[in-house]
């Protein structure tokens, strides 16, 4: 029974249906009318490094990659709210004046094909999500044709995921050491319930 409730799950929406309920969510709507942040290109960022541990691989599944936009400084004061919330020594720094493009956001809709659970996403895909993120923000910041790759990632599952939903992930760069970038990482719900924090390390090379 659970396994043909899970198998039907998979159909219950289409590309299509996906990326039309998302451009009308209001968090979505809030971010491109935000004169402090705007889109960024994945594919154009990933093209200006030579490599990068980014795994949008679960956008294969559905085929739906993540809206992106990239905040510049005046997203600080409107984040410092969220900061209270946090847990893991990474997730209470502030995003770094260190960087062009400290903070990104994204809205992520969370495919049926990466159940862990029926109906709950898997904590490995979790860590997909986690990586990628703060990996293409890194190679947002990182100079041309370098090389971004993972070094550390800790994760903290506050709440459960729900596949089958949309997510909000804030993920930012809080310091820069020579060629280690420090990154930090939130997931919510669309209500701004926190379903999970990480923080990571990457070294950027040439």
């Amino acid at each position: 029974m659970l396994c043909k409730q899970a198998f039907n799950l998979v159909h219950r929406s289409t590309v299509s249906d996906i990326i039309g309920e998302r451009l009308t969510l209001p968090a979505v709507e809030a971010l491109r009318n935000s004169s402090a942040c705007s889109m960024v290109d994945i594919q154009a960022v990933l093209g200006h490094v030579k490599s990068c541990d980014n795994h949008f691989g679960y956008a294969e599944i559905s085929k739906v990659s993540p809206l992106v936009f990239g905040w510049n400084g005046n997203a600080i004061e409107s984040f410092i709210r969220q900061l209270d919330k946090a847990k893991l020594p990474a997730t209470q720094q502030m995003p770094s004046s260190q960087f062009a493009t400290p903070m990104i956001t994204a809205i992520d809709y969370v495919n049926e094909n990466v159940n862990g659970h029926p109906s709950l996403i898997h904590g490995g895909m979790t860590t997909i999500i986690a990586n990628s993120t703060t990996s293409l923000l890194a190679a947002i910041n990182a100079p041309r044709d370098a090389q971004v790759v993972l070094q550390t990632l800790n994760m903290d599952y506050r709440k459960p995921i729900r596949t089958g939903s949309f997510i909000k992930i804030h993920a930012w760069l809080y310091q820069k050491q020579e060629s280690k970038y420090k990154a930090a990482l939130q997931i919510y719900s669309l209500n701004d319930a926190i379903l999970v924090e990480a923080a990571s390390e990457l070294v950027v090379s040439q």
